[in-house]
């Protein structure tokens, strides 16, 4: 993956229709565009201007689960981030789809994660 280490966040969008999650991000040199591409849920905090990104990764499945159990407990009756009747069932239905797990690490401000098929990070002029 690209670095994006040490760029700011501009702004994020996101595209429920067409399941899209975009990212502009700045440093001195270059702008960036970061789209997460089948987005089906993310979880952002720390949300301020001038956010820097430390790093985004793409972990395992099992991190996701192990990191957000109460929260998945919690919302399991809500239809977030699928519809499913137990938390069993939602790891069963993300292991056997295209989905993935990036993390989004800070310097500064905005953290967190997007469950999405994949990640693109594009030039742009």
């Amino acid at each position: 993956m690209n670095s994006l280490h040490d760029y700011e966040i501009l702004n994020y969008n996101i595209n429920f229709k067409n399941s899209l999650l975009t990212m502009d991000v700045t440093n001195e040199d270059s702008n960036k565009r970061i789209e997460f591409v089948g987005a089906i849920a993310h979880q952002f905090s720390d949300e301020i201007p001038y956010s820097i990104i430390l790093d985004l990764d793409e972990l395992d499945m099992k991190h996701f689960f192990s990191s957000n159990k109460d929260l998945l407990e919690e919302k399991k009756n809500s239809g977030w981030p699928l519809i499913c009747s137990s938390v069993e069932e939602l790891e069963k239905m993300l292991q056997e789809s295209d989905i993935r797990y990036y993390v989004l690490y800070s310097s500064y401000g905005m953290t967190g994660w997007v469950l999405a098929e994949r990640v693109e990070i594009i030039d742009v002029k």
